[in-house]
């Protein structure tokens, strides 16, 4: 059994769907955010997400289950969310110890951002991103870390600033952080 988020602003209703032919109709889509459970459909389709969409984990599919398996079993540390949009699942997002080899000491980390393609741009990864920082603020932490390739606007518009540049397993990338 799934948990809702228990703090109400992560409830958020979403504008998407077609517009009417007035073209003044808005569809919305009521977004919440889960902690992902183990043994859940939810966490298999997270798994599988990201085994598509990150190439840098160089996981298959079996073994981001069994790690994502691991990390949901354990929420001390880190914990993975799930968005939903009228109960399905679409989009993910990590609050994890440490980032993947990274090139900077720091913790914790905002990680594995991804939001099914027709889901883009309708607010879903800005509600995980505010979840993630929801859950780094109960966990009694002060500033958040991430590393992004092409999507700095996208959190600089969230209030995340840029750290550093570096080359992180062959990108340039930006080190961000948000503080808490």
């Amino acid at each position: 059994m799934q948990r809702p988020l228990p703090d109400e602003a992560l409830k958020i209703m979403m504008r998407g769907g077609r517009q009417g032919r007035s073209g003044r109709g808005v569809r919305m889509t009521n977004i919440q955010n889960f902690i992902v459970e183990p043994s859940t459909p939810e966490l298999a389709i997270c798994a599988r997400w990201r085994a598509n969409a990150f190439s840098v984990l160089q996981a298959s599919f079996e073994q981001e289950l069994r790690s994502m398996e691991l990390f949901a079993s354990d929420q001390s540390r880190g914990v993975a969310l799930v968005a939903k949009a009228d109960g399905e699942p679409v989009g993910t997002c990590l609050l994890v110890e440490s980032e993947i080899e990274p090139n900077h000491d720091v913790s914790p980390w905002l990680a594995g951002l991804f939001v099914v393609p027709e889901h883009r741009r309708k607010g879903v990864g800005a509600a995980l991103v505010r979840a993630i920082e929801d859950q780094a603020r109960q966990r009694k932490f002060s500033r958040v870390y991430l590393y992004t390739t092409d999507a700095v606007g996208f959190y600089e518009r969230l209030g995340w600033e840029v750290l550093d540049r570096t080359n992180w397993k062959g990108f340039d990338t930006a080190l961000m952080c948000r503080d808490l």
